[in-house]
């Protein structure tokens, strides 16, 4: 009797960009983020920011906010999910399979996402329904992501790392 291998996909796993897989392997994550920047924000990286923080009063338990000089680009996934995303570009359907799963995380900020999710998002960049990563069965998605060896893409223990 011979039996046949079968693998259960779990279609509820969340996955996200593991941060800590980029110091691991010796990769900046704020140069590779920041690589992904629209060209307008990559020309302002060198530019001087004020930017809100917010501040929580451990004894009160309120919040205030606190402006401090920064430079542009130093927070690359807030800029790439308020403006970079929403560009035309941003998501092409000629773009490797990998590349569009990690902007799709970049684009959320980073927050954990099934491939269901992922999926349905990059449906959005391509009306036509052609583009090669759609066309992939979420089974070999999966496989995809879980051999992935340059975007540290990995299933979600908490929710989000940025």
């Amino acid at each position: 009797m011979v039996m046949e291998e079968t693998t259960q996909i779990d279609i509820s796993v969340e996955y996200l960009v593991d941060t800590s897989w980029f110091e691991e392997n010796d990769f900046a994550f704020i140069d590779v983020v920041q690589s992904r920047m629209c060209e307008s924000c990559q020309g302002r990286l060198d530019e001087e920011v004020e930017e809100r923080f917010t501040v929580l009063d451990k004894k009160t338990g309120r919040a205030s906010f606190e402006i401090r000089r920064a430079k542009y680009g130093s927070d690359p996934v807030q800029i790439i999910r308020d403006c970079c995303s929403k560009k035309r570009h941003y998501i092409t359907p000629d773009m490797p399979t990998l590349e569009a799963v990690f902007r799709v995380f970049l684009a959320n900020g980073n927050q954990s996402l099934t491939l269901g999710q992922v999926r349905e998002q990059l449906a959005e960049w391509c009306p036509g329904g052609g583009c090669q990563w759609l066309l992939l069965p979420v089974e070999q998605l999966e496989r995809l992501v879980q051999h992935d060896r340059y975007y540290g893409i990995r299933p979600s223990a908490t929710g989000v790392v940025v």
